[in-house]
This record gives structure tokens, C-alpha cells and sequence, in this order.
């Protein structure tokens, strides 16, 4: 089957410095998640895979050649975030994902060669973009944000959202109890700017956001 062409002008904009390619450009595909791209030394990571098979068609069209891309990381599991990585077989780009996601992540796109964010290669990776990993089970068990502390920013996968919402909980591996400590957690960080799974990215003043949603889950979930 031939993957959809991707339109000549995806929805994209700017966070900082990541490139956003907006879900609503991949509508061809169905559900699909924000796609985040960050350049360092001249190498292009890629954060979150869309549901997309045909995602690099979708990074070249902003000017991004694949042959620049150096790694693909993943905040979770789930289809729409990870179909995308069926168009870098073949590339031998390294792929990571929470060891607790990889069983989800490969029950979509079969056998992918993932690393740990706790591997050599992982830490060093997200060191160079000043990330750091951050265990945010509810979602899924392997759910992870990641945290800038020099840009105040948190790539917040589906743990957080704008205006108050926050995850399911009701999918398999999904924790009402775990969602809530994640949501206490990511609460206490000091974020300016969230790039989330779905939704707008909140470029200012985020940890109001990030409050609203813990709230807003502590009158919805049960601890």
C-alpha cells in the first residue's frame, strides 16, 4: 500500500528551538501526535513519530533532509506517537523509549531496535539537548516527559495537556494512582514552555497549565 504524499506545506511553527509539525498535518493517517524536532551540531532528533508510516516525508518537506537526522525519541508507546517509525527502517537511526513502552511501541511497528534512556547512548543524547528524562507513568507504565531546566521547557508527551487536561487512564497500563503522582511531580517543575502530544504547544507562563491539570485530575481520578 502507498503511504499517503504528504501535503507541500505541513502545519508547522516554532517553540525556541523545535521545530513543531503540528497533528493536524498528518490527517491523512488518521490519529496521530505533535511532532517535535530539535537541531544540535548540526543533527536533527526527532521527538515523538506521529502515526504517520510516511513521517520523513513530512520532516523534508520543512527543509529537513533525513540524512541529517541522528535519533528518533519517544515519550510513550501508543500507535499515533510511534507509526512514524516505519519510515526510518533502514536508516539505522536509534530509537528510545522507556523499556516498560517497548513491548507497546513494537506491538505497532514490529521488531525496532530501541535503546533505554538509562543506556550510555540515551543519557549522552539527552545530556547534549540539556533534557533530562522524566518517569511519568499513567498513561502508560513507561510514559516519559522530558525536562530542559536551562529553557524551562517539558515535552510532555500525554501526561499533560493545555487547559487543565492531563492523559487517560483508562487504556491498558493506564493508573489513575500513578497518572496523579506524575502530575505532582511534573507540577513542581519550573516550566515556561510545554510541547505536549496533542493540542497547541503553551509557550508562556506553562506551569499555570500544568497546575490547572493537576487539579483538575485530583477531582476526576481516584488516588
Amino acid at each position: 500500500m502507498t503511504p499517503p504524499h504528504p501535503p507541500s506545506r505541513p502545519l508547522v511553527s516554532r517553540a525556541g528551538r523545535y521545530l513543531v509539525i503540528h497533528e493536524e498535518s498528518f490527517a491523512d493517517a488518521g490519529l496521530s501526535s505533535n511532532v517535535y524536532v530539535t537541531e544540535q551540531d548540526g543533527k536533527y532528533y526527532i521527538f515523538d513519530a506521529s502515526g504517520s508510516p510516511d513521517l520523513l516525508s513530512y520532516v523534508e518537506v520543512t527543509g529537513i533532509h533525513r540524512g541529517y537526522i541522528a535519533g528518533v525519541i519517544l515519550t510513550h508507546g501508543h500507535y499515533d506517537h510511534v507509526r512514524g517509525l516505519k519510515s526510518v527502517a533502514g536508516l539505522d537511526l536509534p530509537v528510545f523509549i522507556s523499556k516498560k513502552d517497548e513491548a507497546l511501541m513494537k506491538s505497532t511497528v514490529g521488531k525496532v531496535s530501541a535503546k533505554g534512556f538509562e543506556s550510555p547512548e540515551g543519557v549522552a543524547v539527552l545530556e547534549s539537548l540539556s533534557l533530562k528524562a522524566v518517569a511519568t507513568p499513567g498513561h502508560t507504565p513507561g510514559s516519559t516527559c522530558f525536562y530542559s531546566e536551562r529553557d524551562g521547557l517539558l515535552i510532555s508527551g500525554d501526561t499533560v495537556f493545555p487547559e487543565g487536561y492531563f492523559g487517560r487512564t483508562d487504556l491498558p497500563g493506564g493508573s489513575d494512582a500513578e497518572m496523579l503522582a506524575s502530575l505532582e511531580l511534573v507540577s513542581k517543575l519550573d516550566v515556561e514552555t510545554m510541547l505536549p502530544g496533542h493540542d497547541m504547544p503553551v509557550l508562556e507562563h506553562a506551569s499555570e497549565s500544568i497546575r490547572a491539570s493537576l487539579a483538575c485530575a485530583k477531582s476526576m481520578l481516584r488516588p
